[in-house]
């Protein structure tokens, strides 16, 4: 008896030691990495609603690509009233200032419903910014300068919240999400593209899968990066069922561009900001993350958010140098 109880107890501690290696990360997320905001940085306008937010260093000068709208219709009115701006700051935490309005819908074109989500990039000697117009259709604009002109396509890929990113090669790799119905509901499920040039044309990345998430892990808002010789992207969890939670930040990972894998159920990111003065600020939504990398090493963490009173900013935060598997936040302490 004495025995058997022994052979028990060992049977259930190797299984509580292996459930608990099972949940543990494979590597540490980015959440210990980001530093409050910087309270008078990021960027608000008073004539606009901002989200949204892609930034790019070109010189000594970051310039912040957002979508914008009137600020007077609130939230409400992106759907209409979308466009894209650019302000510049020499500082990447900002603040940002006002520069121009970069594109604004086209009439009787496939983007006459509005320009939104914009995301830039460099492509070669090219500056390529995806955006959506209506939903599940994706462009881009390219341009000599940052400063434009700006050329838009006519080609798009059929999915939305494109977060593109540049192999070395020049080849293009974009992420993004798709609205499918898996048995009776509407699921945002992951997708991805790619091509040899931004030009396209663009593949779809195993289209016999549902959904490149596990668990039919719902999402919007990607932004993505390449470290560590993987795929890393973080988004909002849509319907909350990756993280228990609501439209937090979530992180995922993937070897091949394919299969993902939910790093942790910990939130990246919630709707109360922390700022570097030490105050707090909780808002209605905090959405859009958008990752700064430099030379694979995170920088800077952007989020658009929404105020109590229907206003929307962007916040930065810094990122204490996260390389996803190299990283230890316990090294800094």
């Amino acid at each position: 008896m004495k025995f058997s109880l022994k052979v028990f107890i060992i049977s259930l501690l190797l299984v509580t030691s292996q459930v608990t290696i099972a949940q543990e990360p494979a590597f540490e997320s980015i959440k210990n990495f980001i530093k409050p905001a910087k309270k008078e940085g990021g960027l608000k306008l008073s004539q606009y609603f901002l989200w949204c937010p892609s930034v790019i260093k070109v010189g000594n000068t970051y310039h912040l690509f957002a979508s914008a709208w009137p600020a007077e219709g609130g939230m409400a009115s992106w759907t209409a009233k979308s466009l894209c701006i650019r302000a510049t700051s020499k500082n990447l935490l900002g603040p940002y200032e006002f520069a121009e309005v970069v594109l604004e819908k086209r009439e009787g074109k496939w983007d006459n419903d509005r320009v939104h989500n914009p995301k830039i990039v460099k492509v070669g000697n090219k500056y390529v910014l995806y955006y959506i117009s209506s939903a599940n259709e994706t462009g881009y604009a390219e341009a000599d300068a940052i400063t434009g002109p700006w050329t838009r396509s006519e080609k798009m890929m059929s999915f939305s919240n494109p977060a593109p990113l540049v192999r070395p090669d020049g080849s293009v790799y974009v992420f993004g999400r798709l609205s499918v119905k898996i048995g009776d509901k509407q699921v945002r499920t992951a997708r991805a593209a790619e091509a040899a040039s931004y030009k396209g044309p663009y593949q779809n990345l195993a289209p016999e899968k549902e959904n490149l998430f596990p668990n039919n892990y719902e999402l919007e808002d990607p932004t993505i990066w390449w470290a560590n010789n993987q795929y890393h992207v973080i988004c909002t969890d849509f319907a909350g069922v990756a993280t228990g939670r609501n439209k937090v930040g979530v992180q995922y990972y993937s070897k091949d561009g394919i299969n993902y894998q939910l790093l942790t159920k910990e939130p990246i990111n919630t709707n109360e900001i922390t700022y570097d003065d030490g105050s707090k600020e909780k808002f209605k939504r905090v959405e859009r993350p958008f990752a700064y990398v430099e030379n694979g090493i995170v920088k800077a963490y952007f989020l658009g958010c929404m105020t109590p009173d229907d206003k929307g900013v962007i916040v930065a935060h810094p990122v204490d140098d996260y390389v996803p598997g190299k990283s230890s936040s316990k090294k800094k302490e």
